[in-house]
């Protein structure tokens, strides 16, 4: 499989997950291309743009920051993010992300499955 960025679609989302502002993006993986992914999307918050703070019941999910600054949120924790940095959501806790508001900030999204339930049952994102 191949994924060719000019072939991928963009999605503007607003309010993320109960966060603030716009950001834009592209899945390159769904359920079923990757084994134990359900999706892999590159994401990016405009400047200000948050993504609210919520918790995974039966996922995991990895962010990690390609290029801009932010605040990170790790079960209500704050901290500073920029590129080169990960960090990850286990089952059962949260997360948000804020980008700082002189910058946008573009990020990969990687969400798993990690007791090897159906491929297919995404939880909802909006």
């Amino acid at each position: 499989m191949i994924r060719r960025s000019r072939e991928v679609a963009v999605e503007v989302k607003e309010g993320i997950r109960g966060g603030a502002g716009r950001a834009e993006a592209r899945e390159y993986l769904r359920a079923g291309d990757l084994g134990g992914v359900l999706g892999m999307s590159v994401i990016t918050l405009e400047p200000g743009a948050t993504i609210g703070e919520h918790t995974h019941p039966a996922t995991e999910e990895l962010y990690f920051v390609l290029a801009g600054a932010g605040t990170g949120v790790l079960d209500s924790e704050h901290f500073p993010v920029g590129p080169g940095d990960a960090y990850v959501v286990r089952a059962g806790h949260s997360h948000g992300l804020a980008a700082d508001p002189d910058r946008p900030l573009r990020f990969l999204a990687v969400l798993t499955r990690p007791d090897g339930g159906d491929p297919t049952a995404v939880e909802r994102r909006t």
